[in-house]
């Protein structure tokens, strides 16, 4: 059943259409792939949280998986076991034809559009609600771009306080995307005010210049409540899959190009069994064949890496790539270690895409993806997918003139896709390569060893769509790799940057530049580019690829500093983010007073400044260099929070007391930072009531003692909420147990609604539950 409002507002989306000839309703389908997948999504999210909650060992409970264990084939039906899969894969990259031999689009053929190698460059990624959002996506210059139902997405709720006439962000994104690939906009000009002044926006170029479409849907945590079957909310990944397919399919194949989409969040083979399920029966019910569809996923899990060669095989119909990111998977790693009070993680802001441990991981999904995309001896049947650039270009109008720090942010997307690249040059010799031996890109290139390069990572993410922005990200992952190195060796030019001389997008490597990646094994001591070398007879077993010093590499506990600056920073980007969830914005741009830029955030910063700050006070960790309280300040570059005289010494313990100090800045600096833009005469964009909200949220949920995956989750129930009602669902999350939820549900002293609240932020489902302790 849908909503009535949603149902009024876009009734063109719902109800029966013609698709690829065929008759088809959406509604009843989205009921019936509901009732079919309902049972196994619940048992899925089960298993997650009795895997967050096992009490077990971090090297045991997330140890590789036993090479016996089992997993439904979708092709075929049968179970097929870890070792199996794992050496299917390794003898698709030998080429040797066994049994267990399999690779990725060996059934449906990769259209040229989507292909990560044919189509190299950056994947714009956000929201396309509002319409104007849509539409720079399309203008944008970046080949790929992902309309976002997930991290990014429209809201999926009205917040509390919203007016009347408001859509409900989701379907009105779905709605823009059907008019546009329909043409109605063609030769339209959408028109909207901001701050003020009305601004018009036109699609500028034609269907075949648009970037592919690659669609992230929600994962199957998700619920959307405007839709419900039986009297439950839909899974999000229903709806969105299902909606998208049935009013789009025959306008994208008009177009010359295909349904795509990107899938979030698989941590495990039976996680990716549904939706392979549900891809597949999508398919059979438009009548095309199975692996029509092509998908991304975005390994962004670290449960999810150790079963990702099965996560693939899975998919193997339909995998183009597997991408890489850093804020939900640093938040996914801390998850992993959070009840060891010796796996607290260092601050998150230092452990970037160039530490070790995310060196290791990006070479892992690159390898991955080499042995199970080989064909023929070539890489063509899938690639790696690198991560995102996050800045925001500031604006030439920027009330504090900001945009004088533009130039490092195009330094570093250049020098972010420039390693990038570098890192999935894989090189498989003829003949074994002594370990420690550093062969070059110009050795391989000029014949003087043989054997095969594979350059694989040739696409990657961006979240804004400034066209120089993009250029600059462009160049490195679209560049000839024969002219890699004289990219590193240009000369070196740099451009004034408040002060500060910052090398170009054209310039050659600055030192510090290039003795990072020499200490990456990405180069050697004379600067020259060094793929890494793959040995066949190094990988030739399971246990060679999936060892032990590999799980080290990429789970072990990073090497860093804690310290208090950085914890008042990640506050402060869960405070100001989950300020705009609760008003409703997913795609948030907010200023990093600490690094002088302009972030584009989402869903994931809130999961990995959360989950951090609960493990700090879970375990009061010890902060390791003394440092000083940040206080609001008003500087040339807005309020900020800077260095006060307040000292804090290294080996201070994270207290409860600490914890306030923090809380009671931020909510100093909030005010400051109203006041500011009062001063200025600027009513922001959002309501203001929110702020008080968020913090009394925040404070809850970091000093309660349990922890919640995916915690935005609390955001989304209580957005709507009055005043009585949210005090209620935060009582029943954080402070009673679920008996005591059910007592007072059935005493009818609490809604019915707080305890579906509890579940669907727990991921608790009372008949899986019992049928597990059942078993037991």
């Amino acid at each position: 059943m849908i909503r009535q409002d949603v149902l009024q507002q876009f009734p063109e989306l719902f109800g029966v259409k013609q698709v690829n000839g065929r008759e088809v309703n959406v509604d009843e389908t989205i009921t019936t792939l509901t009732r079919e997948l309902r049972p196994a999504i619940a048992e899925a999210l089960n298993a997650r949280r009795m895997l967050l909650e096992s009490p077990e060992p971090v090297r045991t409970k997330y140890a590789w998986p036993k090479w016996d264990e089992s997993f439904e084939d979708p092709v075929s039906g049968h179970s097929w076991s870890f070792r199996q899969i794992v050496q299917g894969m390794i003898d698709n990259f030998l080429g040797h034809e066994s049994e267990s031999r399999w690779r990725l689009n060996e059934e449906v053929a990769i259209p040229a559009d989507v292909h990560p190698l044919q189509n190299p460059g950056l994947e714009l990624t956000g929201p396309w609600h509002p319409l104007d959002m849509a539409f720079n996506a399309l203008n944008s210059n970046a080949p790929m771009n992902m309309p976002d139902f997930e991290d990014a997405s429209p809201s999926h709720f009205q917040p509390q306080g919203t007016t009347g006439g408001q859509p409900v962000g989701t379907f009105a994104a779905l709605q823009n995307a059907k008019e546009i690939l329909e043409g109605r906009w063609a030769t339209k000009t959408y028109e909207v005010v901001k701050k003020d002044k009305t601004r018009s926006y036109k699609i500028d170029r034609t269907p075949l210049q648009w970037p592919t479409r690659l669609v992230r849907p929600p994962s199957i945590h998700v619920l959307y409540p405007h839709i419900t079957a039986d009297g439950e909310p839909v899974p999000g990944l229903i709806a969105v899959v299902v909606l998208w397919v049935f009013n789009n399919y025959d306008a994208l194949k008009r177009t010359g190009t295909g349904v795509y989409f990107y899938i979030p969040k698989m941590q495990t083979p039976n996680e990716a069994l549904i939706v392979e399920k549900l891809l597949a029966r999508v398919e059979g019910i438009i009548g095309v064949p199975a692996g029509t569809f092509k998908i991304k996923i975005l390994y962004e899990e670290g449960n999810g890496g150790l079963y990702l060669p099965a996560i693939a095989w899975v998919f193997r119909r339909r995998l183009l790539g597997t991408n890489v990111g850093r804020w939900d998977y640093l938040g996914s790693l801390m998850e992993m270690w959070k009840d060891d009070p010796k796996g607290v993680f260092p601050d998150p802001q230092t452990v970037g895409m160039a530490a070790p441990n995310m060196i290791a991981y990006q070479r892992y999904n690159a390898l991955v993806m080499l042995m199970a995309g080989m064909k023929n001896g070539e890489l063509a049947q899938g690639a790696p997918i690198g991560g995102m650039a996050a800045v925001m270009i500031y604006q030439s109008g920027d009330a504090y003139g900001r945009a004088r720090y533009n130039p490092v942010a195009m330094r570093a997307i250049v020098v972010d896709k420039l390693r990038e690249r570098l890192l999935g040059l894989m090189f498989v010799p003829d003949n074994p390569i002594a370990q420690g031996r550093q062969v070059t890109l110009d050795d391989i290139l000029s014949g003087c060893v043989n054997g095969r390069l594979y350059d694989a990572y040739r696409q990657s993410w961006v979240a804004s769509p400034e066209r120089a922005y993009v250029a600059a990200g462009n160049g490195p992952l679209r560049a000839p790799v024969a002219e890699l190195q004289a990219i590193l060796d240009a000369p070196r030019e740099t451009v004034d940057a408040n002060g500060q001389a910052v090398p170009t997008v054209a310039s050659g490597l600055m030192d510090s530049e290039r003795a990072l990646l020499e200490s990456r094994g990405l180069l050697d001591v004379q600067g020259r580019i060094t793929p890494s070398i793959i040995n066949r007879d190094a990988l030739d077993t399971p246990e060679k690829l999936l060892n032990q010093g590999l799980w080290d590499a990429i789970y072990g506990v990073p090497a860093g500093n804690i310290t208090i600056e950085h914890i008042q920073h990640a506050f402060y980007m869960a405070a100001n983010y989950g300020f705009q969830i609760l008003n409703g914005n997913f795609a948030a741009a907010i200023d990093d007073y600490e690094l002088k830029q302009r972030f584009m955030n989402d869903l994931a910063t809130y999961r990995i400044d959360v989950s951090w700050l609960w493990t700090l006070v879970a375990h009061q960790a010890t902060i390791t260099k003394d440092g000083y309280f940040q206080r609001a300040k008003l500087t040339e570059d807005g309020m900020v929070l800077a260095p006060s005289n307040e000292a804090v010494k290294a080996g201070t313990r994270f207290t409860g007391e600490m914890f306030q100090k923090v809380w009671d800045y931020h909510d100093e600096w909030t005010a400051a930072f109203f006041a500011e833009l009062d001063r200025q005469g600027d009513p922001g964009r959002f309501d203001r009531s929110k702020a008080s909200i968020i913090m009394e949220l925040l404070k809850r949920q970091l000093l309660s003692p349990r922890y919640i995956q995916h915690s935005a989750r609390v955001l989304f129930v209580v957005a709507e909420a009055g005043d009585q009602e949210r005090q209620q669902i935060l009582e029943a999350i954080f402070d009673l147990s679920r008996e005591e939820i059910v007592k007072r549900v059935q005493a009818g002293a609490m809604k019915p609604g707080m305890l579906a609240a509890h579940d669907y932020v727990f991921d608790v489902f009372p008949a899986v539950t019992e049928q597990v302790a059942a078993v037991r």
